[in-house]
């Protein structure tokens, strides 16, 4: 956001930001010598394998962004967010070695985010102007067309339940913002809340005054809104993709949106079923602890990391 940078492309800038750090970075791996150096942004990650000859150390791209497993093939090891990558990744290179490749999923914070009691959910409800009777559907993510989340299409499935559901929206904007915004209000009227992008410290309460949380989103690299969800105790309605049917398991209640009324006829019967909720609800959050907790997920890491660092090397006097 730097004034210099305003008048180029998101793209440019992006690249831009990334690259100002790769010059220290190198200097300092190469004065530190550390085993391994542990990347998530591609044109950074790139870089330092680019300069691995030089820095000597093992570099692990974490791919967050579903790039393909050929482009990350020559990194010493490729951190993958979920076991239908690795599966997705030892296709592609067939005939090939996938050894660098490993999946761990992110963890969530199951203390902040956990479900709420009853107090805190009416409590949580009062502050955002809702009762006990609406039927609240969440969605976090960026509001526009860049990253195809789909919001107007959720809208018009909310639209096409009941007077009583109530869509909620937080998130930055992105290009097209202001257009989906109008789509939403259109289809929702009142029923449309758009608080813009909130702190992180209100995020808690903002799982606490939903029922469900839903997006539309057709494919998601590894959502960290979805992870909060869970471990909130909030079922997750989401696209039938592999990803996120592996992410919310048995939270989750997978449906097409790419056809019209498909959402609307699950949410309507979550709002219908109060004992299905908290079923799903109960589910999510085991499922939260038993796969996300950090514990869990940092013992797994740190596994992975070691055998990176104890494999030779012949591929970093290369660079």
């Amino acid at each position: 956001e730097a004034f210099w940078l305003r008048p180029l492309s998101w793209h440019h800038r992006y690249q831009i930001e990334q690259l100002s750090v790769l010059a220290q970075a190198v200097v300092r791996l190469r004065r530190h010598q550390p085993d391994i150096v542990y990347c998530g942004d591609p044109v950074l990650s790139w870089h330092l394998k680019r300069c691995r000859s030089w820095h000597r150390t093992k570099v692990v791209f974490m791919n967050g962004m579903r790039l393909s497993a050929n482009w990350a093939k020559g990194f010493d090891g490729v951190h993958l967010l979920a076991p239908p990558y690795l599966a997705e990744a030892r296709r592609e290179l067939a005939g090939q070695s996938a050894g660098p490749f490993f999946a761990v999923p992110h963890f969530v914070d199951l203390e902040t985010f956990r479900p709420p009691s009853p107090e805190e959910r009416e409590a949580a409800r009062r502050r955002l102007g809702l009762s006990n009777d609406h039927f609240v559907i969440l969605n976090v993510g960026p509001i526009g067309r860049v990253s195809s989340k789909r919001l107007e299409w959720l809208a018009d499935e909310v639209a096409a339940t009941s007077e009583q559901a109530v869509l909620l929206s937080a998130g930055v904007d992105e290009d097209g913002a202001e257009a989906v915004r109008a789509h939403a209000r259109l289809a929702l009227r009142e029923r449309f809340r758009s608080l813009g992008p909130l702190d992180r410290s209100q995020m808690p309460a903002l799982y606490h005054a939903a029922d469900v949380y839903a997006l539309a989103s057709l494919a998601e690299p590894f959502s960290i809104a979805i992870l909060e969800a869970l471990a909130s105790g909030l079922p997750v309605v989401h696209h039938r993709d592999a990803i996120m049917q592996w992410q919310t398991g048995p939270g989750g209640m997978a449906v097409s949106m790419t056809v019209k009324g498909e959402a609307a006829r699950t949410l309507r019967r979550l709002q219908d079923d109060q004992g299905r909720r908290r079923e799903l609800g109960a589910a999510a959050r085991m499922l939260a602890e038993e796969r996300y907790a950090p514990a869990v997920v940092c013992r797994e890491l740190v596994a992975a990391l070691r055998n990176v660092a104890a494999k030779n090397d012949p591929a970093a006097a290369a660079g």
